[in-house]
């Protein structure tokens, strides 16, 4: 590193000059393939980093004059270029010039002694650039509820959270707003990015994507959906089935994550279960794809889910959450033990997100052991299961019954047996 910042300041300049010249090159790329008019490439992008560098390093000596009057005679540069573009019909927009503006402060942030900064920054640039396409496509098939759950999910992360002391309260004094929310906004987060992915990548590409994606966002919702069309398109039973499974099984790695992120030690207890129930489930599922008819059939209609984001969602989360930390602490001081059983088994047949979250929470404060608390938490994914294989039944098709319900009652067994074993040893 040392022999590194002997070549200073040059290196400074090299780092500006790659800066610029990486986000010139995706600027290009569209300029030569006519998505873009030709205002600006690879060495004038290169040049402008390089110039932001030079005019910066030499405000150490000049004062910072210097590099405003070269900003403001670059920005009127570009200004009268865009005019001349606008006044010749070749191209209204902006985007261009935005980045040829920010491109020199980029520049001049390596010599400012903010080079990862800057290098970030250029490389989230040129990326934003090169998504025009993407998220183009992605705005024109935007429906109202989407950006509606978009802004949704800014208000849960970005203003709610901020505003929730951080403090614990309550009976007990277990509920902390701002770590609560914190969870929800976690929980929300995973099932508005599963969302995401469907509308980009389309859940009508294939019934197995759906059924992965699906249980990202809510692989009840997935079941239900799955077992009802089944009865409308039988011919398409050992899909559904094979994607149901894969669905159920989504939900395991959500737990580890979220014992992960509240109360790390305990997922030594969590892991074992639950990892043999997600290869439990992935075999039967992978049996399952296996099993399918040799020919390749799409399926008619798309998965098609509501957002799962809604304020009133995330509330009523946040609501559950603090119940249930409330609820097993009570029970076990009301009846030890086994009170947090009963309350996982009760809680499990509704949500295992709650259940999950709340174990973990009371372990990590220490009011309930962490072997009790991940027996708790692998019984509810067990009750879980047991539900959505109710739930298969009887929406399903007889045919999807006999492929789902053997499919499920593998992964409870897999569950009890490996919870047992935590529970004992």
């Amino acid at each position: 590193m040392e022999t590194f910042l002997n070549y200073e300041p040059w290196w400074r300049f090299g780092v500006a000059l790659v800066i610029g010249a990486f986000i010139g090159l995706e600027r290009e790329f569209f300029q030569q393939h006519g998505e873009s008019p030709n205002f600006a490439g690879i060495r004038t992008f290169a040049l402008m980093g390089l110039l932001g560098a030079v005019a910066a390093f030499i405000t150490q000596d000049q004062g910072v004059i210097v590099f405003i009057a070269m900003y403001v005679l670059l920005g009127l540069l570009i200004l009268f270029s865009h005019i001349g573009e606008v006044y010749h019909a070749r191209g209204t927009g902006i985007t261009t010039e935005v980045a040829a503006l920010l491109t020199p402060l980029l520049g001049a942030l390596v010599v400012w002694e903010h080079a990862e900064v800057a290098g970030a920054l250029g490389v989230v640039t040129a990326l934003l650039l090169s998504l025009k396409p993407s998220l183009h496509s992605a705005i024109r098939h935007m429906r109202p509820e989407d950006l509606r759950g978009a802004l949704e999910f800014a208000l849960v992360s970005a203003v709610i959270l901020p505003l929730l002391p951080n403090e614990f309260v309550g009976p007990y004094d277990l509920i902390n707003p701002f770590q609560i929310w914190l969870l929800v906004v976690f929980v929300s987060g995973i099932s508005f990015f599963g969302y995401v992915l469907m509308k980009v990548f389309g859940a009508d590409k294939g019934i197995g994507l759906a059924g992965l994606l699906g249980g990202l966002v809510s692989s009840t919702a997935t079941t239900a959906s799955f077992a009802g069309r089944s009865r409308e398109t039988p011919a398409l039973v050992p899909e559904f089935a094979y994607s149901i499974v894969l669905a159920s099984s989504v939900m395991f790695p959500r737990v580890m994550a979220g014992v992960l992120i509240v109360h790390p030690p305990l997922l030594s207890y969590v892991a074992g279960p639950a990892i043999v129930m997600l290869l439990t489930g992935l075999i039967t599922a992978g049996y399952l794809w296996r099993r399918r008819a040799s020919q390749e059939r799409e399926p008619q209609e798309s998965l098609e889910l509501a957002n799962p984001l809604r304020l009133t969602t995330a509330v009523s989360f946040g609501l559950l959450l603090g119940i249930v930390i409330i609820a097993v602490q009570l029970a076990q001081d009301l009846f030890g033990t086994g009170g947090v059983y009963g309350a996982s088994l009760i809680s499990g047949l509704v949500d295992v997100n709650a259940i999950t979250l709340s174990a973990s929470e009371l372990a990590k404060v220490g009011n309930v052991p962490e072997r009790v608390a991940a027996v708790a938490i692998i019984l509810a994914t067990v009750v879980n299961t047991g539900s959505k294989a109710m739930l298969a039944y009887s929406l399903g098709d007889k045919g999807l019954r006999r492929k789902v319900l053997p499919a499920f009652g593998l992964i409870i067994l897999a569950g009890l047996i490996s919870g047992g074993l935590t529970l004992v040893l």
